[in-house]
């Protein structure tokens, strides 16, 4: 088996010794699955772990390299999907009971271009049942449980991409592709100390994944650092025909840190933000700092003035109970495990069509204010969450939680990075979320680039033994 450092190494340092067959894809699948055997049972990432198709595709991807055929920099790179995107005649559960055995014949876009890349599918990740889309109020809400912390398994991962960012954080995969409606990719990219990156509305075709809010889903990497991000976007992004949300825009990428030395960059002043943990605070003000010393223009900024979170929750609701509306009518939604799912229907049906259509109305008026500001501002920068990773069986009734800033730029499909910055409460990773104007994910990669250029907090990972 290789070294535990090797299972941490980036995309690039991979891929560099992959290409001169320094390396072997066999021997880095073997050694991945052989963590995943002894780490997993302790943090519940993995729905099914796909190891006969792993290693039959790192022998075909040796064959390959060896006789000259090397793909790319994903070319024997080892990887995990959240199991709301269809693979094949491999179980898509979306996290939820009733769907244990839901199977697909198809394969998701995603996962497909990631096969051309070379790329090997480690397994399907576990998530929050789908992905919250009914309302969810403890982490345990998952046909698997909640999935564990690696930096202390008493804690939550976050989000609905819970399973990703624990299985990145714990080297049982080299990068992982989550979803995010409003928050499942910040979130636990920010609690689990690594790099998530949420693209553009509509970059990376969403066929094959599960609907949940047709008019805020988005697919997006989750990996070590900003620039692994970068390169798993660069193979996956592009316009989909059977995606009709998809869009043709140029990506420009890659995307220099140097370009990010002159960015206007537009900061949240820490004591503006509601319920922030000191230490959240104070690692955040850390970042900005580095961040204004590395060259960029720092100023602070406040946010357009509209109420984005009640905004988004009329366009979740709504559309999650459509998304849905097979499991209600067939009752297979009392087979959830959170057991105030079956209400969401009913809550969402007291959204009246006036409700919808002023919702509707704000969101292009926020739209069109977010556009103004990001001609002004290159990025924004905000905290990543306003508190470390909480324990693994609390109650989201006993927390104060607000995210306007994931509020605005879900609802107006705007790209954002989430990058660890620091430590805070118990010793936990903080992340710095970077947000940029729409298509302008080229901004956001480069900022968080060049702040991994000029600190080291990405390469930090959980002690030796995983748990």
């Amino acid at each position: 088996m290789l070294a535990e450092d090797v299972l941490y190494w980036s995309i690039g340092e991979l891929a560099s010794r992959l290409h001169s067959r320094e390396l072997s894809a066999v021997d880095l699948v073997e050694s991945f699955l052989a963590r995943i055997d002894r780490i997993d049972p302790h943090l519940h990432a993995f729905v099914t772990v796909t190891r006969d198709v792993a290693l039959a595709e790192a022998h075909r991807a040796e064959q390959e390299i060896r006789a000259g055929r090397y793909r790319g920099p994903l070319h024997g790179i080892p990887y995990g999907v959240k199991d709301l995107l269809a693979t094949k005649g491999i179980p898509t559960t979306w996290g939820a009971p009733p769907l244990a055995k839901q199977i697909f014949d198809h394969d998701a876009t995603v996962i497909s271009k990631l096969r051309e890349a070379g790329a090997i599918l480690l397994g399907k990740l576990a998530m929050i049942e789908l992905a919250g889309g009914l309302g969810y109020t403890i982490p345990g809400a998952s046909a698997t449980g909640a999935t564990r912390n690696p930096w202390r398994t008493d804690r939550w991962t976050c989000g609905s991409s819970s399973g990703a960012g624990a299985a990145v954080a714990s080297a049982l995969v080299t990068f992982a592709i989550g979803s995010e409606t409003w928050g499942s990719i910040v979130c636990p990219a920010s609690f689990s100390g690594i790099s998530g990156l949420r693209p553009t509305f509509g970059r990376i075709s969403r066929y094959g994944a599960m609907p949940l809010s047709w008019s805020l889903d988005k697919l997006g990497p989750m990996a070590r650092t900003a620039e692994d991000c970068e390169i798993v976007l660069q193979a996956i992004a592009g316009w989909d025909p059977k995606d009709t949300w998809s869009v043709n825009e140029p990506l420009a990428l890659p995307a220099p840190a140097g370009d990010a030395r002159r960015f206007k960059a537009g900061y949240l002043r820490a004591a503006t933000l509601k319920g922030l943990e000191p230490g959240v605070a104070r690692a955040y003000d850390t970042a900005v700092r580095a961040l204004a010393a590395s060259g960029m223009k720092v100023q602070e900024v406040t946010l357009p003035d509209l109420p984005f979170e009640a905004v988004a929750n009329v366009f979740v609701a709504c559309e999650a109970t459509a998304a849905f509306d097979e499991l209600f009518r067939d009752g297979r939604v009392r087979q959830l495990v959170d057991r105030d799912s079956p209400l969401a229907q009913a809550a969402a049906r007291m959204v009246t069509g006036t409700d919808f259509v002023k919702a509707s109305r704000v969101r292009a008026l926020g739209q069109r204010m977010v556009a103004d500001f990001f001609a002004e501002w290159d990025v924004l920068l905000a905290p990543g969450e306003p508190m470390t990773a909480f324990a693994a069986d609390a109650s989201f009734a006993d927390l104060e939680w607000s995210d306007p800033v994931g509020a605005m730029g879900n609802l107006c499909g705007l790209p954002a990075i989430a990058v660890p910055c620091g430590w805070g409460k118990d010793n936990l990773p903080v992340g710095l979320t970077i947000v940029a104007g729409a298509f302008e994910d080229r901004k956001v990669l480069a900022a968080a680039k060049l702040y991994q250029e000029t600190t080291d907090w990405h390469r930090a990972h959980p002690p030796a033994t995983g748990v």
